[in-house]
């Protein structure tokens, strides 16, 4: 499927946010990164989508037994031509304490949108960010400024066509719910910015409590679709790495490879 919007829409939403922070359309198109041999490479993603939405998205992340260490990243049900993105996490059997999660969409076959390994404190393995055909070291993609209880800030770094991200992302933990994560469109914080909101469950289960509440949830804005690979894929990677043990996750991830 592929977007019937013109290329204009969407330049004209990047340029009102900054040059410096944002990607042109041309950089998304020319830089190799196709997301399907069946899509037209001159149309930025998404090009699963029909059209652009126009309101934000609430994603929820269930939990599967089928395969293991796995779960779906679904739209609702209504949004019947958004995609899935299925999710799930494996042992290196070389380095059996260190672990690969792994991004597909639409499918447990479907395409590979990306990976990322990280070990556990004491593996000497080097932590790497696999998307759009490019893997890179951690630190050369993340920067970290982790806080005590789960805060801090969080930079996923664009790169062009060197590395596998072409866009910045930040992050930013919520000083009043350390459990949720903010993200906004380019190297700083703007209300105009905000394209993205990362949502940990906040109550225990209970009976009688409504179901997805109890479920972690990814909410993106409608600007923020046409960046969804890397806002999850980042997500992903800090979520991992702020609920890692206190040695681990509070150190850059520049320092990780070196701790040992």
């Amino acid at each position: 499927m592929i977007l019937p919007e013109g290329k204009e829409s969407k330049q004209s939403l990047l340029s009102s946010i900054s040059s410096t922070s944002t990607v042109s359309l041309s950089e998304r198109s020319t830089s190799g990164h196709v997301r399907s041999p069946l899509s037209d490479s001159s149309i930025p993603p998404p090009r699963y989508l029909e059209k652009q939405p126009k309101t934000g998205v609430t994603y929820t992340f269930l939990p599967q037994t089928i395969p293991a260490n796995s779960m779906i990243m679904r739209p609702p049900a209504y949004l019947e031509d958004y995609p899935s993105y299925y999710i799930s996490v494996n042992m290196n059997c070389f380095t059996p304490c260190s672990y690969i999660t792994t991004i597909r969409r639409d499918g447990w076959d479907g395409e590979v949108v990306g990976e990322f390994e990280m070990g556990s404190p004491g593996v000497r393995k080097l932590n790497t960010v696999y998307l759009y055909g490019n893997e890179v070291p951690m630190d050369e993609i993340l920067d970290s400024s982790t806080k005590i209880f789960r805060g801090g800030t969080y930079l996923w770094k664009r790169k062009g066509d060197l590395g596998p991200s072409t866009v910045d992302l930040y992050w930013e933990g919520c000083s009043t719910n350390n459990s949720t994560l903010t993200c906004f469109l380019g190297k700083e914080k703007k209300v105009t910015n905000n394209i993205a909101k990362f949502l940990p469950p906040t109550m225990l289960r209970r009976p009688g409590r409504p179901k997805d509440s109890q479920l972690t949830r990814l909410e993106v804005s409608p600007q923020g679709q046409v960046f969804l690979d890397e806002i999850l894929l980042s997500a992903l990677i800090i979520e991992r790495i702020r609920t890692s043990p206190p040695a681990f996750k509070d150190l850059p991830s520049s320092m990780l490879k070196e701790l040992f």
